[in-house]
Order: structure tokens, then sequence, then C-alpha cells
């Protein structure tokens, strides 16, 4: 152990009240994303019978400005100065207008149609992302700002994912809710989406009540936006962070409809029903596994170090990959759970622990800047992220076609089948072997954070 570990004060714990009431904030996150995107398509493509496609750019519009909204917004957080801090009033409006929008959205006027229903739609989903923005990028940065402890970071950011993933386990039911509120399921989502709004506000107000700010960021002189975000991408220890998590975020996104269709045309013979209960059981256990891997991944990371960890949980799953080529079994479907355990198991720990590495990325940059600037940096990894998530909604469709599917079939040739579970294995090799080499060159490591900790800790007591 490096002996400047010795020169750091010790950082007081963060009490647990402090870490719970901040991750309610988290399960707001996922009801608001999630949530929203559960009941999309159901309601205004199957339930209005608005068109699939313009529904698709009408939704994938706003999220390309929401993309760049994002840094805007954690860089003007990063700079304010209020009496309740940088992040409060920020997390206070966002979670007031998105729970509006959100609400606004599934309450389209029932006499319009056309034109007027699709302009509607389309601002009202646009002013929620705008909130969501103001509501999560400050949101997480309020969370690295918590405490400076390299161990207890991770513990701290756990409870987001905590009570995200308990949250997340009613959201697949939002749509059958619909239904039992009201026959019409249009009807009974516009009911739905003010419960989601209610909701929403309640935990979403639980941090800027009960969470007190550092009075750090008071200190902080401002710093120009274009600076800034030059100065962010410019940090190679951030660079190969955002790498390592877009590159396993890109696999998952690429493999999911490759599972859905294996399940479909393999698995279960082409029958969608008993491929939809399979799938819908599957995503239920993978949320239990990963809440499982959560408390793990804090424990090692305290005990090895973040970035060994992460690696070696990334490397678990590449190890495990070749093994769904028999676990993928139309006679036995339910052994497809083992690797859906070791997926949702390590790759939300590692998840949990890039969140908390980017804390330590934000320590480097005040050693050369002087600057906390958590807002940016948390503003400029959703950017990384929803870029990916863009990329793969391009490229899964060109990835099908080079595997033989074709949609219109009732079912797929054995050729094609081969293919995808192929093209299931080489797709998560090739992302996840990519994350684990940019971890592997993570230059933060458990000695190097400590370092940084004591000379930041120094220049804050001053000669």
């Amino acid at each position: 152990m490096n002996p400047q570990e010795n020169i750091t004060r010790p950082s007081p714990k963060v009490p647990l009240s402090r870490q719970v009431a901040w991750g309610c904030g988290g399960a707001a996150d996922n009801i608001l994303y999630n949530g929203l995107n559960t009941l999309l398509m159901p309601i205004f493509n199957v339930g209005m019978g608005l068109d699939a496609l313009k529904l698709g750019y009408i939704f994938g519009l706003p999220r390309l400005f929401d993309a760049v909204t994002d840094v805007v917004i954690g860089n003007i957080s990063d700079n304010t100065k209020t009496r309740w801090g940088r992040r409060r009033p920020f997390i206070l409006i966002g979670v007031l207008f998105s729970a509006l929008f959100m609400g606004l959205l599934f309450n389209a006027p029932s006499s319009w149609s056309g034109a007027a229903l699709y302009a509607y739609i389309f601002f009202a989903g646009s002013f929620f992302y705008i909130a969501y923005a103001t509501f999560v990028i400050p949101y997480s940065a309020l969370g690295f700002e918590l405490t400076d402890d390299y161990s207890e970071r991770t513990r701290v950011l756990a409870w987001r994912m905590y009570l995200g993933l308990a949250a997340g386990l009613g959201i697949p039911w939002l749509y059958k809710l619909s239904f039992v509120i009201n026959a019409n399921e249009v009807i009974g989502a516009r009911t739905v989406a003010w419960i989601m709004a209610a909701v929403v506000i309640v935990l979403g107000l639980i941090p800027v009540i009960f969470v007190r700010e550092s009075d750090q960021g008071a200190r902080n002189p401002s710093m120009p936006f274009i600076k800034s975000l030059g100065v962010t991408f410019k940090n190679r220890s951030f660079l190969l962070l955002t790498g390592s998590v877009l590159s396993i975020l890109l696999g998952l996104f690429l493999a999911g409809p490759f599972g859905l269709y294996l399940n479909i045309f393999y698995v279960s013979g082409g029958g969608k029903e008993a491929a939809a209960n399979m799938m819908g059981f599957a995503t239920t256990f993978g949320m239990f596994c990963g809440l499982a891997g959560l408390p793990v991944a804090t424990w090692l990371g305290a005990r090895y170090g973040k970035r060994r960890t992460a690696l070696v949980l990334v490397l678990s799953v590449l190890v495990s990959l070749p093994t769904t080529w028999w676990l993928f079994n139309p006679a036995r479907p339910w052994l497809q759970l083992l690797p859906t355990f070791v997926l949702r198991f390590s790759t939300d720990g590692a998840f949990l622990l890039a969140t908390s590495m980017l804390a330590d990325v934000c320590d480097e940059d005040e050693l050369f800047t002087g600057l906390r600037r958590e807002g940016i940096y948390s503003a400029a990894l959703e950017f990384g992220k929803k870029c990916a998530i863009a990329f793969s909604t391009v490229v899964s469709g060109y990835v099908l076609a080079v595997v033989g599917f074709d949609a219109k079939m009732p079912m797929q040739t054995e050729q094609t089948l081969t293919n995808l579970r192929l093209g299931y294995i080489v797709i998560l090799t090739i992302t996840l072997g990519a994350g684990a080499i940019c971890i592997a060159f993570f230059p933060l490591t458990h000695a190097r954070a400590m370092e940084i900790r004591a000379v930041l800790d120094r220049r804050k007591a001053g000669p």
C-alpha cells in the first residue's frame, strides 16, 4: 500500500439515512426513464394506432437534442451558486417538470388526430426529456459529492441501484395496470401516468429535502462551457472509463434482440406466448441477480480495488459466454437462467464500480484544474450512453440482416438459427472484450486514487 495513504484524513462515514435518501432519487429516475419507455409503443402504436415509424422519429429526435442539453445542464450546475447549493435547485425543478410532462404526454386530447396529435406528443416528449436531464444530471453529481472516501463512494452510490432496481420490479406491470384500471388501455394509461408522476415527485423530492450538499461547490470558480467540455474530453482516465461503459452497453443493446429471437424461434419453436413468458420471468430474475451483485461488488471493490474487481466481473461474463450455445436449450428452456445470472450479477456490479470510478476521475480532474466538476462529467457520460443507444438502434437492424433474420417468416431457417446463436456470443465477446481492455488500462488504481486524495487534502489543509 502506498505510504501516502496514511497522509489522507479519515473521511466521515455517510449516515445510512442520507445514503437511502439520496438513493430514492434512483427509484424516481428508473420510473421516469424505463416507465416511460415501457408504455410508449404499447399505448401510442398498439393502443392508439399511430404509425411506429413516425413515433420513432418523434421520440428519437428529442433524444439527440437531449444528449446536447445534458452537458449544458452539467456545466451550468457546476457553476451555479445559491443558498440551497449547486444541485438541489435543479433536482427540484427537474423532478417536478418531469412528472408533469410525463402525465401530460399520456393524456393527449382524445379529440385530436393526425398532425396535431403527433405535434402534441413531440412537444410533450421534448419538454419531458429536457426536464429529465435537469433532474438526473445534478442528482448524479450530488451523489459523487457525498463523500471523498475511495470505498465509501461505492457504498453510497449503490443505493441508487438498489432502490432503482427495486422500483424496476414493478415497471413491467405498468401496461397490465392500464388494463386493470380501464378495459381501454389508452384510457387506463392516463391514470397510470399520473400515478407514476405522483410517485416520482415523492421519491425525487426526498434527496432535495434530506440530503445536504457539501459547501465546497460554493467556493468553486466558474469555467466557461467550451473550455470545460474540452478539458473533460481530454481526460484520459475519463475516456477509458467511458469507453468501457459504452462498449458493454453497446453489446447488451445489440445482443438483446438476439436473445428475444432465440427464445421465440429456437427455444420456443416459434411460440411467441411461451417466449414472452420466458423472457418476462428471465427479466425479473435478472433484476434480482443484479441486486445480489451490488453488495458483492462493493465488498470486493473495497478489498481489492475497483478497477481489478470490475475487470474480473467483466471477464467472468466473457468466460461464460460459450456456454450459451448449450444453455439456450429447447428441451430445457430454464437453463438460460444460468447465463442470465452471470450476466446481470456481473454487469450490474461492474456498472456500480464504474460509477464510483467516475467520482475518482473527478478527484483527478480537481488535481489539475482546482475545480469540482461532477456535473459535466456526469453529463458527458450520459451523453456517451445515449450515443451508444442511438448507434445500437441503427446497427441492430443491419446485424440482424447479416445473420439472415427475416421478420416476415413465421419460422427461421436452420442456418439463420445457427447464425443467431453464434451472433449472440460473438457480439458480446467483442464488445465486452473491448470494455475489459479499457478497464485494464484505466490508470486510477486504488494506490493512485489515494495519492491524489492525499494531495487534495493537503491543499485544503493549507500551509
